[in-house]
């Protein structure tokens, strides 16, 4: 459903403006209308009342005069012409006991008693009527008061009535037919229709209705003439040369008709087109020179519309992404690598937490992104770059590997030992994991160089270098730990693991000769956390103990650090 806002707004500006105006206006002339005629039915109201009010004084004035000259006996006569007035529903005259007088004896009776003779004739037939009940709150008031009250009720059948209670008093000049003791000789009850004001109060309201509807479609009439000619045309002007700019043609000026608002507007706007002209004229410019600079770029440049469309994408990109601009386009930036998750780690990470370099297409990339944004935070574009570092990775690659491998053997040298175990000892103390280590060295090596010579030496430890290669794991990290020791890194195994396979490597270059000579090895092991170790140094100290007792023991056999139940060894190994 529409809410009322938006349908406003749809609306053109002329039809706001009306809307707008003809509703305050609208609102301000129907609540002076209405405060008058309400005015007016007050008026109304109050002159009904009064005129009621003078005739009960009247009717109650012929009344007393009726009594006082003694021609109490015509009173109900009195009474039933004043009931053919039509203004006049009903007329009763009531004794402050709230019964209706003239129908009984009682009053005559009183009278003749203090009179003493029988000046009045009784009545043949006699009649009660209890008109109020002798507690009404309004008779009490009347009788307390002595003043008239007027009350407004609706009848049952739903009209409006005026009711009159308006006092009778006891004077001296009735002193000698109805005594001293009570203040009111009775009341009058006269009640009225109001036909005749609601009557004039409705051709009030009739009238009221017709004069605001007029005034209200001349106000809008006027308004639209006003609005048409003093505000649609020249906003009509402006909006069409500002749909001219739009389409391209930034060499439209307004012409200035006043010194009125929207004058001021028109000038604005031909000052802003100035402006927007060496503006564009400006950026034709830088734009191309930033065109030079993007296509003859090196690096792989992509960039993005403030939708994230591709819109540009250089040479470079192409050559290093092994596709065409049509495909970079089609496939969005996300798809760039083919791995929309790490191109979108890169735009909202920045770059941290995830690798810069990235393999892709027989290529090492490395890949930086960004998202400009305007000063209330929505993107204009993003931009990525490409750099092709393939050879500086080959040339990286190949100095790291010189820096961690011994030049002899081909293993991992001291460095890599001593940079790994700081690793693994952190790791093991903080996830509780498995680590094993092996240290060891040729039984009696100084023996091979003395006799043999140092090239033959050197031949032990090349073969040495091979069967470790070949008996251990590719998780594994098998090193030349400086001279003819060596020591492997077995992450992830236990102590009975690290056992069997040092064993097993025993036995294996127990049965293989060098040039028709035997090799043995003694070999010290150590495993976390079944040893407590706080440091790599402490753990090579533990395995380099128990080293030395395999030597103590004679040579060509395995120690640990950690001792190790004979159930836990399988049969060959115990």
């Amino acid at each position: 459903m529409i809410s009322v806002s938006k349908l406003f707004q749809s609306f053109s500006i002329s039809a706001r403006v009306m809307v707008s105006t003809a509703s305050v206006v609208g609102i301000l002339l129907l609540w002076i209308i209405f405060f008058s005629v309400e005015r007016q039915e007050m008026t109304i109201m109050a002159q009904n009342e009064r005129t009621m009010t003078m005739m009960v004084t009247n009717v109650i004035s012929a009344l007393h005069t009726i009594m006082k000259a003694g021609y109490a006996n015509i009173a109900h006569d009195f009474v039933t012409d004043i009931r053919k007035d039509k203004n006049i529903i009903d007329f009763k005259i009531l004794r402050i006991n709230g019964q209706e007088a003239f129908l009984d004896n009682k009053t005559v009776n009183d009278v003749n008693r203090r009179l003493g003779d029988e000046e009045f004739s009784s009545r043949d037939l006699e009649e009660v009527r209890q008109i109020l009940d002798p507690k009404n709150p309004d008779l009490l008031w009347v009788n307390d008061n002595l003043r008239l009250l007027p009350r407004y009720i609706k009848s049952e059948g739903g009209r409006d009535l005026l009711i009159y209670l308006a006092p009778i008093i006891n004077d001296e000049k009735c002193f000698r037919c109805h005594g001293r003791e009570y203040r009111l000789r009775g009341v009058v009850q006269l009640t009225t229709s109001l036909t005749q004001a609601e009557l004039d109060i409705a051709q009030t309201r009739y009238q009221a209705l017709i004069m605001a509807s007029a005034a209200v479609l001349f106000m809008l009439l006027l308004l639209y003439l006003m609005i048409r000619y003093s505000l649609v045309r020249p906003l009509g002007n402006v909006r069409d040369a500002m749909e001219m700019v739009a389409g391209g043609r930034l060499d439209m000026m307004i012409k200035v008709p006043g010194r009125d608002e929207i004058s001021e507007i028109a000038k604005s706007f031909n000052t802003m087109i100035f402006k927007l002209r060496e503006t564009y004229d400006g950026l034709h410019q830088e734009q191309d020179k930033l065109s030079t600079i993007i296509l003859g770029a090196l690096d792989g440049i992509v960039v993005t519309d403030g939708a994230q469309r591709v819109v540009l994408a250089n040479p470079s990109a192409e050559r290093m992404l092994g596709k065409d601009l049509k495909k970079i386009i089609d496939g969005g930036w996300e798809n760039l690598i083919d791995d929309p998750e790490y191109m979108n780690a890169v735009l909202n990470r920045r770059g941290q937490e995830i690798p810069e370099l990235v393999f892709y297409n027989n290529r090492a990339i490395k890949v930086h992104g960004a998202t400009l944004l305007d000063e209330i935070k929505r993107p204009l574009g993003s931009a990525f770059m490409f750099r092709d570092v393939t050879e500086e990775k080959k040339l990286e690659d190949k100095l790291r590997l010189h820096a961690i491998t011994d030049g002899l053997t081909q293993l991992y040298n001291r460095r890599f030992v001593d940079e790994s175990l700081v690793k693994e000892v952190k790791r093991s103390q903080r996830y509780d994991h498995f680590f094993g280590f092996i240290l060891f060295d040729v039984d009696h090596f100084k023996k091979f160089n003395d006799t043999y010579g140092h090239d033959q030496g050197d031949r032990v430890l090349q073969a040495l270098a091979r069967v470790m290669k070949e008996h251990f794991r590719i998780v594994d990290f098998p090193c030349r730990f400086g001279g003819e020791e060596f020591c492997v890194l077995l992450p992830d195994t236990d102590v009975t693991g690290v056992y069997i396979v040092a064993e097993r490597f025993r036995r294996r270059v127990e049965q293989m000769e060098v040039d028709g000579l035997k090799v043995t090895v003694s070999i010290g092991i150590v495993a976390m956390p079944a040893c407590e170790v706080n440091s790599p140094e402490e753990l090579i100290k533990k395995a380099d103990d128990a080293l030395y007792e395999a030597k103590h023991k004679g040579r060509n056999q395995v120690c640990s650090a950690t001792p190790i139940a004979d159930g836990e060894l399988p049969l060959d190994l115990r």
